[in-house]
């Protein structure tokens, strides 16, 4: 009888010819997705494969944001007017970077993938300021301003 646990111990679970090694992101990219910051400068380095001839690839570009959603960080990039979303869909490509799209004289209302990519940080990593309240690196605007005046929120804002 079709169906039956005989006859799926008959039929063994397909295995992989070989070991698919290691994930395949990058090194330093990895690291610029870890721990990039608002400010920090990071280099396009190499562009895997490009999904859209749409847009230019910028080769330098400076962090205005970052989000830490459920499936990861984002950063929201600046580079000669335009803005890019960098993110890394997971461990087995590169980094995934996006262009805006903007109404002729409007907010963006969405994006769109440009290229798989790796990145890198301009200069060495980043060393940000300490807060005086709590001893946590300073990473977001909403931290600087309220430990300046001693109302420190703690490192999560």
């Amino acid at each position: 009888m079709p169906g039956t646990s005989s006859e799926a111990s008959m039929n063994p679970l397909l295995e992989r010819e070989s070991d698919p090694g290691p994930p395949v992101t990058e090194y330093k990219s990895k690291m610029v997705m870890l721990r990039a910051e608002r400010n920090d400068r990071i280099q396009i380095v190499d562009v895997v494969t490009r999904l859209s001839h749409g847009a230019d690839i910028p080769s330098e570009a400076t962090v205005q944001k970052r989000t830490t959603p459920y499936f990861g960080p984002k950063l929201v990039l600046d580079a000669a007017e335009e803005s890019y979303l960098l993110t890394a869909p997971g461990p087995d490509t590169q980094l995934l970077l996006w262009v805006a799209h903007h109404p002729e004289k409007g907010e963006r209302y969405g994006w769109s993938k440009l290229a798989e990519v790796t990145a890198r940080f301009v200069d060495d990593q980043p060393q940000y300021d300490l807060c005086p309240e709590c001893g946590q690196p300073m990473q977001t605007i909403e931290h600087q301003r309220k430990a300046a005046v001693g109302r420190c929120p703690g490192p999560d804002t």
